[in-house]
């Protein structure tokens, strides 16, 4: 919302007014929205975490079921959240929050031997399936490309086809890399 400062012929004053703003470009992917269940979700988007979001995201992963990990991801046990976590703080992250609690987690980060930046999705097992993963990776290839980051990589299990069906459609492309895994990446 801006403040507008209007000036009324009735009463020769000065008057504010809110006015929204549009929250999206043409181009840009929405940063709220419902889901294939209807359920209203928001996102948000920075570099490094506050104190919240990272204990929210410590709360996130350790309420995962150890059947949506993948890749070991995200690991096992508080402490061991909490030093992935510390990796990843610096990164491009954005969360996915439902009723205020965090629902969904994707995170950027850079990759030292490419020019490729790693992309990682995570999300609550009772939130697959309501395309909240699509919007996810909308709103990071858009915010990617803002920040002139010139490709996005990421791993996903063979077996996954959801997810690579997704990534497909988003413009990725793969190839097996073993132990039932693809490489898949996208230039932005």
């Amino acid at each position: 919302m801006t403040e507008t400062e209007l000036y009324s012929l009735e009463t020769g004053r000065s008057v504010e007014r809110c006015v929204s703003e549009p929250s999206e470009g043409p181009d840009r992917p929405p940063k709220s929205f419902l889901d294939a269940r209807g359920r209203y979700l928001q996102l948000s988007v920075g570099h490094g975490l506050s104190d919240e979001t990272y204990d929210a995201l410590v709360e996130l992963y350790d309420a995962f079921d150890p059947s949506d990990r993948a890749h070991g991801l995200p690991p096992l046990g508080t402490g061991n959240i909490r030093d992935w976590l510390d990796n990843l703080r610096p990164g491009l992250h954005v969360v996915a929050r439902h009723d205020g609690r965090v629902v969904g987690h994707a995170v950027l980060m850079e990759v030292r031997d490419d020019d490729a930046h790693e992309l990682a999705i995570f999300l609550l097992g009772n939130y697959h399936h309501a395309r909240i993963g699509t919007r996810l990776l909308e709103r990071f290839c858009w915010e990617a490309g803002r920040y002139g980051i010139p490709a996005i990589t990421l791993y996903v299990e063979a077996s996954n086809r959801p997810a690579l069906n997704l990534y497909r459609s988003m413009g990725f492309s793969g190839e097996y890399v073993g132990h039932g895994e693809l490489e898949m990446r996208r230039e932005l």
